[in-house]
Order: structure tokens, then C-alpha cells, then sequence
């Protein structure tokens, strides 16, 4: 879906396209993104592992630079019980709800402040503010959506592992220290 302009009294948040979707401020700033590039990068796919700012690197000859090497023990200690996620996206899609309709609720009574501020330029910039204001609530509801789809793809990530490691646990079979005798 495109990002489209609200048709008046229809209580409907614009949403952006996925592939457009903004970047959240949180990844901005751990990439140290500069100020006005912002809108340059946009969040990859729910279901997808890519860091959005991941850029082709400059690939020096060998021995030339030695990489960073990740600290010893890094990701060993991340354990997460079944259902956790499942139950994470189910709260992102609640507070995606709870803010919704309130969100969108908006456009009537901007319309009425316009109307009785008649021909001042501050009705206009009470239909422009709210103009932004639906397009940033947009946003959000499909950030919210973003981020449950996410941690639903995360969480059937996790079941399948687990299933498959269990699966292949339990083919090993240990061989008794009696059994050559």
C-alpha cells in the first residue's frame, strides 16, 4: 500500500509502502547515520536479517588490515523460552491497536478548529499539522506492525531450530562402554 492522504471523516491512518518504511531512531543512532540522510535508508523486510546499513565494504589486500575480531564469549549468553516472542508481537499488535483509532480520531476535530478559525493562516497550519500528524501516526501503526510481524517470524525461527536440534539430538545414540565385550 502507498503512502496516500486521508479521505476526510474516514478515521483511516495513511500508511507508508514496507519498502519505504523509515528507519526507527534507535538504528540512526547506532550507526551513527549523519544528520539529513535519514530518509536515504529504509527498514529491510519484517522476516528479513539484514541490517539495513550494511554497505559493501572496502575490501583491502590481504594482510593489509587485520578485521576486528567479535570479544570472546559474544552472543553465547542469548537464550529465549518459546513463546516469548509470540507473546511480544501480541503486545506490539495491542498497544498497534490501542493507539490506532485514537490516532486517527483526530481529523474531525482539526477540521472543526480550521473551520472556526476561518480564513487566519493558523487554520491552515492546523490542517497542515494535522496532515503530519496522520502521516507520522502512519507511520507508527505500521512500525508497530513492523515490529510484531518481526518477532513472529523471530519466534517461528526459534520453534523450527529447536525442533531441528532436538530432532538431530535425538539420533545420536551413545555407545555403551560394555558393548565391545
Amino acid at each position: 500500500m502507498s503512502e496516500q492522504e486521508a479521505v476526510p471523516g474516514d478515521d483511516k491512518l495513511p500508511e507508508p509502502e514496507q519498502s519505504k518504511l523509515p528507519l526507527s531512531p534507535d538504528e540512526i543512532e547506532r550507526h551513527g547515520v549523519l544528520p539529513g540522510f535519514e530518509g536515504h535508508y529504509t527498514a529491510p523486510a519484517a522476516d528479513s536479517t539484514a541490517d539495513p546499513l550494511d554497505r559493501p565494504q572496502f575490501r583491502p589486500p590481504p594482510g593489509f588490515i587485520k578485521p576486528p575480531q567479535p570479544p570472546a564469549g559474544a552472543g553465547d549468553d542469548l537464550k529465549i523460552a518459546p513463546g516469548v516472542l509470540k507473546k511480544a508481537a501480541g503486545q506490539a499488535d495491542a498497544i498497534r491497536d490501542a493507539f490506532y483509532k485514537p490516532a486517527a480520531s483526530l481529523e474531525e476535530p482539526a477540521r472543526k478548529a480550521a473551520r472556526a478559525l476561518g480564513t487566519l493562516e493558523s487554520a491552515l497550519a492546523v490542517q497542515l499539522a494535522h496532515r503530519q500528524w496522520e502521516r507520522q501516526a502512519g507511520t507508527v501503526t505500521a512500525w508497530l506492525a513492523h515490529i510484531a510481524e518481526s518477532l513472529r517470524s523471530s519466534d517461528g525461527t526459534y520453534t523450527r531450530t529447536d525442533v531441528a536440534v532436538g530432532l538431530t539430538a535425538n539420533q545420536v545414540r551413545i555407545r555403551s562402554a560394555l558393548e565391545d565385550y
